[in-house]
């Protein structure tokens, strides 16, 4: 069989017959692929530690007529921090599910693989109490990349700027179907529009355009966090069409009671 080598993310595996596993990876060269590792559920197997979950690795695997075959792995980057905290481990595993579930199969997005492992190197070496916000950070990046940014700096009606004094009591709120803003005289004509504080817009805002490594800077209650992610969750499933399951189980770890 041909072989070739590539540079992958492992998303997520699941068991095949009695040892083997399929192993879904995005590949910087060819996008997102299913493969097979033999044997790999052997205590021999020399696969097993190399192809977890969140692993950043260089694979050396062989063309299937259906699946290709994983001969060899060598890690780049374990990512070991994620793996010893729960929390953590959580919103990684949601920065796999946006990238398995917002990317078609064999799409190569070279883009998308950079900003994944870097989302995952910030998860892994930052601070345990930033892993939402990174998490935030990588979504809405991920939306602009795939062409559909939220437009948050105005409202997508009637193009009225969102007030920047601090403070402001107007009653804004986020279209999922505009994918952006409205102000309070535009509001009531959407029906699924949900309101947001001018401060959660703002921040959604800064997220999106804030230079590289500049993310940190913001600084929200936790009250506005708790908000800002439920537009991003939002935001995401109308335009991916989907119903994510790692905010779920957040909040299950968190102790509050799922959407």
């Amino acid at each position: 069989m041909p072989v070739y080598k590539a540079e992958a993310i492992v998303l997520h595996q699941r068991a095949l017959g009695e040892s083997d596993r399929i192993v879904t990876l995005f590949t910087r060269e060819n996008g997102k692929l299913r493969a097979v590792a033999k044997g790999v559920r052997r205590p021999t197997s020399r696969l097993g530690g190399r192809i977890e979950p969140f692993t950043h690795a260089r694979l050396m695997l062989a063309r299937g007529r259906t699946l290709d075959v994983i001969a060899q792995a060598e890690i780049v980057r374990a990512f070991g921090g994620v793996r010893k905290d729960l929390f953590r481990a959580a919103y990684a595993a949601y920065i796999v599910e946006l990238v398995d579930r917002g990317l078609a199969e064999r799409d190569r997005h070279e883009d998308v693989f950079l900003l994944a492992g870097d989302a995952l190197e910030k998860l892994d070496r930052g601070r345990a109490e930033d892993a939402e916000i990174v998490t935030l950070w990588f979504g809405l990046r991920l939306a602009g990349l795939l062409g559909y940014q939220p437009e948050t700096s105005a409202c997508v009606e009637c193009g009225r700027r969102l007030p920047r004094a601090r403070g402001v009591a107007e009653h804004w709120a986020f279209s999922p179907p505009n994918g952006g803003a409205l102000c309070p005289s535009c509001r009531p004509h959407d029906a699924q529009a949900m309101s947001v504080s001018c401060g959660v817009l703002g921040a959604c805002e800064y997220l999106t355009t804030a230079p590289d490594g500049q993310w940190g800077r913001l600084r929200i209650t936790p009250a506005q966090r708790a908000e800002l992610g439920r537009l991003v969750q939002v935001h995401l499933e109308h335009r991916l069409e989907v119903r994510l399951r790692a905010p779920q189980v957040i909040k299950r770890l968190a102790g509050a009671p799922p959407a």
